[in-house]
């Protein structure tokens, strides 16, 4: 609608140049494990976001859940193929409220940050590291030496109140 046109190159639709990065990770079957059980990637409702160096473990997530993945600003060593997208971009691309879950790496920019919070369905996981502050609208629920994990904000933007139901009037 907006005839915006971006580039997709290799699979990856490239919003913005590709970050540099400063972290190199090796696929390893327990990170992948504890991932997707901190995201809670039990099946395939929704998708998951895997931003920056996470997204090195998509073929081994994929291969234990049906969940599908986007993989964000990735490493090169990401497996492209094992996700249901791939993108580059300063923001998270996807409206509000539309991702199940996600994951962000020390190279997740500010934007990369909020707009992937708001992406995330309320009451959906966030996942980050300790060098990231737990975004606003995010609720911490464990920790450890490395990452915590949080959930999104359920909030209520309308009051509901008892309406009384009567028989019409004949």
């Amino acid at each position: 609608m907006c005839r915006a046109e971006f580039v997709i190159k290799d699979g990856v639709a490239r919003f913005d140049a590709p970050p540099s990065f400063t972290v190199f990770e090796i696929p390893d079957a327990e990170v992948a494990t504890r991932l997707a059980a901190l995201l809670e990637l039990t099946d395939a409702r929704g998708f998951a976001l895997l931003c920056g160096r996470w997204a090195v473990h998509a073929g081994m997530i994929s291969q234990m859940t049906d969940t599908p993945l986007v993989l964000v600003n990735h490493s090169i060593a990401a497996p492209a193929h094992a996700a249901a997208g791939a993108v580059r971009a300063r923001v998270v691309p996807f409206a509000e409220s539309s991702a199940r879950a996600l994951a962000l790496d020390e190279s997740s920019s500010s934007g990369i940050v909020v707009t992937g919070v708001r992406a995330v369905k309320p009451g959906g996981r966030v996942l980050g590291p300790i060098t990231i502050a737990v975004p606003a609208g995010v609720t911490e629920l464990v920790r450890d030496d490395r990452v915590w994990v949080g959930e999104k904000i359920t909030t209520s933007t309308t009051t509901t109140r008892p309406i009384a139901i009567t028989r019409a009037p004949r």
